[in-house]
């Protein structure tokens, strides 16, 4: 495979602490990357903490993003709680199991794909009922996972520990992106993401946005892109990135 980007200009649109790393290997690849983050991240108060159980009593955890760990375990460590063996982890994706691991925390399974669907089709999800099961998100998101474990039974906690917010970025740095046509390709990954850039760029620019290449980490992600007239999309497990960018280059 060819291992050069030459010159290929991507929007990463992830939040600013983490998209540095792929915006590196971008780079290092021959790649142009504008750090454009469509999401900022920050904690919800701590309210959460009271909700926490007798953690002895707890028998499965769900993390739904590297961010529901990062916020959790902060908080969890500064009140000088104890995370039992006992409890089976379960994370989303690659990304949460690697912060899981950061902290120590050992990971009992993860979904062959990083989404809800694959998540709840896990073999430890299937008879919950009666079980008291902790699910760490942010505010917001989509509610399929609590809501089929609570329709199977489980007796659920959910911790929301993180929030979304809007970003402010200059007007100037947004209306010279798309009226100087700086970039060929849009990296997005999740869907307030794609709300908030339709926000960022005013209606002036959103035959520009719908008419770029979008890079999407999730079908169901590019479905609403494609309700949204988005017209030209390709999927990618967040994984392959890379991969995926290589392929552009090769194909196009």
């Amino acid at each position: 495979m060819n291992s050069s980007l030459h010159g290929l200009r991507i929007l990463n649109t992830r939040p600013q602490d983490q998209a540095q790393p792929l915006s590196q290997s971008i780079r290092d690849a021959g790649g142009f990357v504008i750090e454009l983050p469509t999401l900022e991240i920050k904690a919800t108060n701590n309210n959460w903490i009271n909700l926490l159980p007798d953690l002895k009593k707890v028998n499965q955890a769900i993390f739904i993003s590297a961010n529901a760990v990062h916020y959790c375990f902060t908080q969890i460590n500064r009140q000088h709680i104890k995370w039992p063996s006992s409890i089976q982890v379960i994370a989303i994706g690659q990304g949460s199991a690697a912060a899981l691991q950061k902290f120590g925390i050992q990971v009992n399974a993860i979904p062959d794909r990083p989404d809800s669907e694959h998540l709840l089709a896990l073999k430890t999800l299937q008879q919950p009922a009666k079980q008291n099961v902790l699910l760490f998100k942010g505010e917001g998101g989509r509610p399929l996972i609590e809501e089929q474990l609570i329709q199977r039974g489980a007796n659920l906690i959910i911790l929301k520990v993180y929030k979304r917010e809007l970003p402010k970025i200059s007007g100037n740095m947004i209306e010279s992106i798309w009226r100087n046509d700086l970039v060929d390709i849009i990296l997005l990954t999740s869907e307030q993401s794609l709300h908030n850039l339709l926000k960022l760029f005013d209606k002036e620019a959103q035959e520009w946005l719908r008419n770029k290449k979008w890079l999407m980490i999730s079908e169901r992600l590019a479905q609403l892109a494609s309700s949204m007239n988005i017209k030209n999309i390709r999927v990618c497990n967040p994984n392959r990135v890379m991969n995926t960018l290589f392929d552009y280059v090769n194909k196009d």
